[in-house]
Parts: structure tokens; sequence; C-alpha cells
């Protein structure tokens, strides 16, 4: 379509140490049902957004495991921007030493960034509060998101984090889930609604999407299982990988989510 831009989506990987299951599940043949998966699309993707939970527990082996992951991902897709975004389960440290070769002793610093990419400006934060599985992006790392809604992109701007802004479940389960700050956020996107396309989230471990800010507002299913918060108080597993394809035109933001068993 002229005038489109096709990506995709992944999020909550949980990547573990070869043979290492995480509750029940091989997280790395859930891995590779995705890549498999994503080889047979008919199109190259603009770029692949990661929105956290690299790992299931931050370990060195872990981040190993995933950089073999993405070098896969890479071979399939040469020259496609990957873009990594951290999550509860991650650790920063590690995952800078690790995957991006840098050496720092800072586990506060927030991974947060931004790329141009055909016009678009995809804005990675990072919603990780270290030894805990609530979110919350804090005031300096909004004051940073504001600027970079300021600054000039052709075709909007693109908001990737971990931690969603909305739920499809039962309310006693959005401690957990929903991003602390979420006000202050909202706030900020309504401010610039016309000016960014989407926001996009995991951690939710299910695909919904709802109006968030004048914007969309759209989780992407996990890579290692879904989860129901319909069963009953406590939420159950749905076997089950998958991602997001989406595609970026002039009408605005189009989100499919793609389900694999």
């Amino acid at each position: 379509m002229p005038g489109s831009t096709t990506f995709l989506q992944l999020t909550d990987l949980h990547l573990a140490p070869p043979g290492q299951l995480v509750v029940g599940i091989d997280p790395m043949r859930q891995m590779q049902g995705v890549l498999a998966r994503i080889k047979q699309l008919h199109f190259s993707p603009a770029f692949i957004v990661v929105s956290g939970d690299l790992t299931e527990n931050g370990s060195a082996e872990s981040y190993e495991v995933v950089k073999g992951a993405l070098q896969e991902l890479g071979g399939e897709y040469t020259d496609i921007p990957v873009l990594l975004g951290l999550g509860n389960h991650d650790d920063r440290k590690t995952f800078r030493r690790v995957v991006l070769g840098e050496e720092t002793s800072d586990d506060l610093e927030p991974y947060c960034y931004s790329r141009l990419i055909d016009g678009l400006r995809v804005i990675m934060l990072d919603s990780l509060i270290p030894g805990h599985p609530s979110g919350s992006l804090g005031a300096t790392q909004l004051a940073w998101l504001q600027d970079e809604l300021q600054a000039p992109s052709p075709r909007g701007n693109l908001i990737v984090l971990h931690h969603p802004c909305r739920l499809a479940g039962p309310v006693h389960h959005y401690p957990a889930f929903i991003l602390r700050d979420v006000d202050a956020l909202g706030a900020i996107v309504a401010r610039h609604h016309d000016r960014v396309v989407g926001v996009l989230t995991g951690h939710t471990h299910q695909a919904n999407s709802a109006p968030f800010g004048g914007t969309l507002h759209a989780t992407a299913p996990a890579v290692l299982r879904q989860l129901d918060y319909f069963a009953g108080e406590h939420y159950t597993t749905v076997p089950g990988g998958g991602f997001n394809l989406c595609q970026l035109d002039d009408n605005g933001l189009i989100v499919h989510p793609v389900l694999l068993r």
C-alpha cells in the first residue's frame, strides 16, 4: 500500500538458559515458533519493536539467549532495526553489559530512547521498577517524553513501553499490571494526540485495544503464553505464543494480533 509502513511488535519473551522451563513452558521453543511464523511473512517489516520482558530472570545466561534469538532474527532481516525495551523481569545493568556491551553500575537509569524510521519517531520508554511487577515512568522520563513529542516527525510518534495503560480484566488485577503513573502519561498523550499515532505495550500476555489520550492503545500477545483474566480470582494460562503485525498509513494505525498454537 503506497504511503504505508508495516512493522512488528513482540513482547514478553521470558527467555531463559537452554533447557530451563518457565511455568512449565520451554520459552525458546515458543520463540522459535514465533520466528518461524515471522519468516513466512511475504514482506520485510520496516522495523521490529520488542516491548519488554526479554528474559525471565534478568540473568547473564538469559541475555546470551536473547542475543542468539536477535541474531537469528537479524539474519532473516538484514539492516532492519530491532528496537528493544525492558520489562519487570529484566535487569538494566545485565542487559546493558551483555546485549549492548556497555559497562555500568547503575540499574536505576531508565533505558529510554527514540529512533526516526520512515518519518515515524518510535519512542521506547522504560517502565521497569527493579524488584516489582508493577511499572512507572517517573517525572524525569515523562519530561523527556514531552520534549521528544515536540521534535519534528513527519509521520508522527509511536510510543512503546512494557506496562499497559488499559487492561481488559477485573480491577483487582490492575495494581500489578497498569502503569502507576498512567494518568500523567495519558495527559501528555492527550496534549499531543494529533502527533501520537499509537501507544503499544506488553505485560498483559493478551491482545486488546482501547482509546487512550485520543489515540489507540494496544497490547500484544506474549511470545511465551497468554493469560485469561476472567477465569476466576487468579489469571490462568492460555497456551500459545504470538505477536502484533502493525500497519501505519494515512488513515492511522492498524494492529493485527497474530496468535500461534
